[in-house]
């Protein structure tokens, strides 16, 4: 009886790191839904988990940019969890947070930046909001 094998002969690291390439580069490939991708998490999860380091600062990059993909894609919507797979404890989300935070990467997912001011406001713009240090105003007679 002979066995016919799943996928093409290989390491899956070898494949891990195709998929990651692929995606990093904006191809994707025939498993991506909308902008979600089940492949390149798995790659992900293989390229991180594995013991072999990336190769050089490009490997690096390229697991970042997914890694970012992954972590939009999986961030919350709610009390549901995340939306791909709806767990409040999403293990795609932890593994693509976790390169982040290892390499220092502080992303984050363009649906929670909206909700961050995007400058510190002044202190003539506190004391305008607040009234708080202005002159004292004389009434208009």
């Amino acid at each position: 009886m002979s066995m016919v094998p799943e996928s093409a002969p290989g390491l899956a690291i070898t494949w891990a790191w195709r998929i990651i390439t692929e995606h990093a580069e904006g191809r994707g490939c025939g498993q991506c839904r909308d902008r979600w991708c089940p492949t390149a998490e798995w790659a992900l999860w293989v390229v991180v988990t594995e013991h072999f380091s990336p190769p050089g600062d490009d490997g690096r990059r390229l697991v970042t940019v997914v890694a970012r993909q992954v972590l939009t894609n999986h961030w919350p919507r709610g009390v549901d969890g995340c939306r791909p797979c709806g767990l409040p404890d999403c293990t795609r989300m932890q593994v693509a947070a976790t390169w982040l935070e290892v390499v220092k990467d502080d992303y984050v997912p363009p649906s929670v930046r909206i909700l961050m001011k995007s400058a510190t406001p002044t202190v003539e713009q506190l004391r305008e909001i607040t009234g708080m240090g202005l002159p004292p105003t004389t009434p208009e007679p």
